[in-house]
C-alpha cells in the first residue's frame, strides 16, 4: 500500500508534510529567556584609588554627548570617537557602555579596570 502512495506525487508529499508535522510537534512549550540589554563588566579587583579614577573617567566620558544620564554612547575601546549602539552595550558600575561592534565590546570586558585607567577623554 505504502508504494502505491509513494507513486501518486500529491500523496507522498501530503505523507511527507503529516510526517514533518507530526515529528515537530510537542506538548512541552520552551521556557521564556529575556535577552539583557547590557552584559554586566566584571572590573578586576583594584585599589580604591583606580576605582575613583574609573569612575571619575566614567562620569567625564558620560558628559561627551551633552547629558549625564550614566550611558556613554561613543565606543570607549575607539577612544570615545565613534558611535556606539545599545546592540553593543556594556555595564560598568553604574553606568552603560555603548559600543561600535560586538569585537570592540569583548576586548573593552576582558579587563575593564585597565581598559578604563588607559582610556583618554576627548576634549570638546
Amino acid at each position: 500500500m505504502l508504494t502505491r502512495l509513494f507513486k501518486c506525487g500529491v500523496c507522498s508529499l501530503a505523507l511527507i508534510v503529516l510526517l514533518v508535522a507530526a515529528a515537530g510537534c510537542s506538548k512541552e512549550k520552551a521556557p521564556k529567556t529575556t535577552t539583557p540589554t547590557a552584559d554586566v563588566a566584571k572590573p578586576a579587583k583594584s585599589d580604591a584609588g583606580s576605582q575613583a579614577e574609573v569612575e571619575a573617567k566614567l562620569a567625564k566620558a558620560d558628559l561627551l554627548d551633552g547629558e549625564a544620564d550614566k550611558i556613554v554612547t561613543r565606543c570607549a575601546s575607539c577612544a570615545l570617537r565613534m558611535d556606539g549602539t545599545s546592540d553593543h552595550a556594556l555595564k560598568v558600575l553604574d553606568y552603560t557602555l555603548y559600543f561600535c561592534t560586538e569585537a570592540c565590546a569583548k576586548t573593552f570586558a576582558e579587563d575593564t579596570t585597565k581598559a578604563m585607567l588607559a582610556m583618554k577623554i576627548p576634549e570638546g
